[in-house]
């Protein structure tokens, strides 16, 4: 069955801050989006869509949710401005932008597995290899998903407690 997109700014049954025309229309002044483009069934576009809003509601958001029967995290009131411009009840450019970015990066990589959380680390060791975790304040060692992509995290700076955190990355040799 194929997935309907839902994008009700404030909806009770939303399940997208976008709609499969605006991000069309996003990726046509976009480069690199042979990803996007080269699919050319619209129910995988907007599973990613669908999959990308789940994924950002996972953040923690400033503010509060605008009402009580909305289904995704935006539209929220006690923002103010950001950038100029007035961010309280409405999907903010930048969460739509974050929502495009993501869910063509989730086209091509699994963000569903499980990943390594670096930054827990308190010791490394090289020779017989030891690594030494720190439990955080909720005993989590790892995330239900993988991190944001850096560029995603830094399209919500100023919207999220975390976004724009930095992130640390494991390089193999």
């Amino acid at each position: 069955m194929a997935l309907v997109i839902d994008s009700t700014v404030g909806g009770a049954n939303s399940n997208s801050y976008v709609t499969l025309a605006e991000a069309n229309t996003y990726f046509e002044s976009r480069l690199n989006v042979t990803t996007w483009t080269d699919i050319t069934d619209d129910d995988i576009k907007n599973r990613a869509l669908v999959q990308a809003t789940r994924r950002l509601d996972y953040e923690n958001f400033y503010g509060e949710r605008e009402t009580t029967i909305q289904a995704l995290k935006f539209p929220r009131s006690g923002i103010g401005y950001l950038d100029g411009i007035y961010m309280d009840g409405i999907i903010p450019p930048q969460i739509k932008e974050a929502t495009f970015e993501l869910a063509i990066y989730m086209l091509s990589v699994d963000m569903s597995k499980p990943s390594v959380d670096t930054s827990n680390i308190q010791k490394a060791k090289v020779g017989s290899i030891e690594v030494s975790y720190v439990i955080d304040k909720n005993d989590n060692v790892s995330k239900p998903y993988n991190e944001l992509p850096p560029f995603v995290d830094y399209l919500m700076e100023g919207l999220s407690s975390t976004a724009g955190a930095g992130s640390v990355s494991l390089v193999y040799r």
